[in-house]
C-alpha cells in the first residue's frame, strides 16, 4: 500500500494541484473586467426563450417577446427597475414604437395602434415600418410616408422610382432609404431631418438572399455624412460577416455614387483581428463619438462566442477595439442607454438574457465581487480547458514512438540487456530522448494564444524552455521515488513518460488549445 502511495498518489497530488491552480486562475478571470473603463457584463432581469424585439425612446427599454411588452428603466448604476408590462403582441421581425401606453406596428399588412384596450387601423396596404425614438416612417411598396405618434397623422413624403425595402432612422428624423434596384441590389438615399430628399440615389447595396446588407448607421458632422453598414454572406452553408464605410460631403450627396471601403478592427488587448464583425452602430460613449460592434471572442472558452466591442471613431478604416462584454454566447441587439451605459441581449442556445455594462464606479465593483454565478463560470472554464488539453495527450503520443522504437530494436537484438534489475542506461536513454520530444512542439504550443491565455507565471522570457525543464526535473524526482524496483525497463521509461504528459498537460496543456 505505502509503495502505491509512492508510486501513483505523490503524482496525483501534483496533478491536483495544477488543476487546482487553473481554477484559481480562472476564478481571477471572472473577477476581471474586459477594460478598465468598464464593468463585467451584468444580468438585468430579464429571460425569454423567444428573440426579442428591442426599442429604446430615451427614458425606458423596452422588450417585445412571448405576447407582451416589457419596460425597464435603469439607474446610474445599472441597476434595472421594471416599470411595467403591456398584453399586446407584437409581429415578430419587425420595428414597432412605443411610449409605454400605447404600441405602433404593422400586423398583416395594416399599420395599427394598440393600447390594451383595442386596436386602431391607421393605414392599409403597409409593406414596411422604421421606427426611431420621436420619428416612424412607413411605406407602401414604392410610396413613403411619415407618421406622428402623438395624433397618429399621417403623410407622404415621397414616391420612389422602385420598392422601399428599408429605412434606417435616426432620432432628429433623419433618415437612409434603401430602394430596389434589381433583384440583387439596391439604392441608398438620404432624406433630412426637414424630410427633404436627395432625390438620387448616393450609393449601391448588395440584396441578394446569399449576399446581402444586414443594418445601417449615420452620422452627419462637419458637413459630412459618414454610413457603416453591415454585410452577411452565406457559402456552402457557411455564415460570414463584413463591416464597410461610406464617406461623402453632404454637398454631394446625389451627386455620384460613392464606392465602399471595407473596415477592419484589430483587438486592443490580443492585437490579433477580429473577424467577422457585425452589428454595428455609431455611439457617444463618455462624450466621444465611437463605434459599437460585435465579433467573435478572443478570450479563453471564447471560440463561439460572439462578444461587444468599441472602437473610438476616426477618419481611418483600421480600427483597434476594445472588448465591453463578459457574457458568454452570442450578443445580440447592442444598445447605448447612456454614455457610459449599453444594454444587449445573450444568447445561450435555450434563452435570450439581457445583459448591460457600465462605465459607473458602483456598477464596476458590484460587477467584479464573487457570486455563484462567477464560481460556476470559473468552473465551466476550467473544466472546458482541461477536456481541450486531452487534445495535447492525443498530439503528444508521437513523443513516445522514438523512445519506444529503440526499446523495441534492442529487445530484438539484445533481450539480454532487460533482464537486469537494477535500472540500466537502455532506461535512462530512452528517457533522455523522450525529454528532447516536446522542444520539437514548443513553435506550437507556445504560440499566440498561449501567451494571450495563460497566467504571468507561465510567459516569461524563456518560459518555454524553463518550463520544459521543470517538468522534466520534477517527472525525473517522481519517477525516482515512485519507480517500482520490480518493473523492467519498458515499464519504468513509460511510468516516466506518463508522469510527465499528464504534468505536461495539466500545466501547459489548458493554455494550448481553444476548442469552446
Amino acid at each position: 500500500m505505502r509503495a502505491k502511495l509512492k508510486t501513483f498518489g505523490i503524482p496525483i497530488v501534483f496533478i491536483l494541484l495544477l488543476i487546482g491552480a487553473l481554477f484559481f486562475h480562472q476564478l481571477l478571470n471572472v473577477k476581471q473586467q474586459p477594460d478598465p473603463d468598464w464593468s463585467r457584463s451584468i444580468p438585468l432581469g430579464y429571460t425569454s426563450e423567444e428573440r426579442p424585439l428591442v426599442f429604446y425612446n430615451g427614458e425606458g427599454l423596452f422588450l417585445a417577446s412571448n405576447g407582451k411588452v416589457d419596460q425597464f428603466s435603469f439607474d446610474e448604476s445599472l441597476n434595472p427597475n421594471k416599470e411595467g408590462s403591456l398584453n399586446i403582441s407584437v409581429t415578430r421581425g419587425k420595428p414597432f414604437w412605443t411610449d409605454g401606453n400605447k404600441i405602433i406596428q404593422v400586423k398583416s399588412d395594416q399599420l395599427i395602434s394598440s393600447d390594451g384596450t383595442g386596436d386602431k387601423t391607421i393605414d392599409n396596404n403597409v409593406t414596411g415600418i422604421s421606427t426611431s425614438s420621436n420619428t416612424i416612417y412607413y411605406w407602401k411598396q414604392e410610396v413613403l410616408y411619415s407618421l406622428s405618434p402623438a395624433d397618429l397623422s399621417s403623410k407622404e413624403v415621397y414616391r420612389f422610382p422602385d420598392e422601399v425595402l428599408d429605412a434606417y432612422v435616426e432620432n432628429d428624423g433623419s433618415a437612409v432609404v434603401q430602394i430596389k434596384q434589381d433583384d440583387t441590389h439596391a439604392h441608398l438615399y438620404y432624406l433630412d431631418e426637414e424630410l427633404q430628399l436627395v432625390k438620387q440615389p448616393f450609393a449601391v447595396v448588395k440584396t441578394a438572399t446569399n449576399h446581402h446588407i444586414n443594418g445601417l448607421s449615420f452620422i452627419k458632422e462637419n458637413n459630412q455624412l459618414t454610413l457603416l453598414y453591415n454585410e452577411e454572406m452565406r457559402a456552402q452553408g457557411t455564415l460570414s460577416y463584413k463591416i464597410w464605410k461610406l464617406e461623402t460631403p453632404m454637398s454631394d450627396i446625389g451627386t455620384s455614387i460613392i464606392k465602399p471601403a471595407q473596415v477592419a478592427f484589430t483587438n486592443d488587448q490580443s492585437g490579433f483581428k477580429l473577424e467577422s464583425p457585425r452589428s454595428v452602430q455609431f455611439a457617444d460613449i463618455d462624450g466621444k463619438r465611437s463605434i459599437l460592434f460585435t465579433s467573435e471572442s478572443h478570450k479563453v472558452g471564447g471560440q463561439n462566442t460572439i462578444s461587444l466591442y468599441v472602437a473610438p471613431f476616426s477618419e481611418s478604416n483600421q480600427f483597434v477595439a476594445t472588448p465591453i462584454s463578459t457574457s458568454k454566447h452570442f450578443t445580440y441587439s447592442p444598445l447605448q442607454i447612456s454614455d457610459q451605459e449599453i444594454a444587449w441581449l445573450d444568447y445561450g442556445g435555450d434563452y435570450y438574457e439581457l445583459f448591460g455594462a457600465s462605465q459607473d464606479e458602483k456598477a464596476i465593483v458590484k460587477s467584479t465581487e464573487w457570486s455563484k454565478r462567477s464560481v460556476k463560470e470559473a468552473l465551466n472554464n476550467s473544466v472546458l480547458m482541461l477536456f481541450s488539453s486531452l487534445v495535447t495527450i492525443l498530439v503528444s503520443f508521437y513523443w513516445v514512438l522514438p523512445s519506444l522504437f529503440v526499446l523495441i530494436l534492442l529487445y530484438m537484438f539484445k533481450p539480454n540487456m532487460f533482464e537486469k534489475e537494477e535500472i540500466n542506461w537502455v532506461e535512462y536513454a530512452s528517457i533522455i530522448l523522450f525529454i528532447l520530444m516536446p522542444l520539437t512542439f514548443i513553435s506550437k504550443a507556445m504560440g499566440d494564444y498561449f501567451y494571450f491565455s495563460a497566467p504571468g507565471y507561465l510567459t516569461f522570457t524563456g518560459s518555454e524552455y524553463v518550463l520544459l525543464a521543470i517538468i522534466s526535473i520534477l517527472t525525473a524526482l517522481l519517477w525516482k521515488v515512485g519507480r517500482d524496483p520490480d518493473w523492467g525497463t519498458f515499464g519504468g521509461v513509460f511510468y516516466f513518460m506518463g508522469i510527465y504528459i499528464l504534468l505536461y498537460v495539466t500545466s501547459i496543456g489548458p493554455y494550448i488549445f481553444n476548442l469552446f
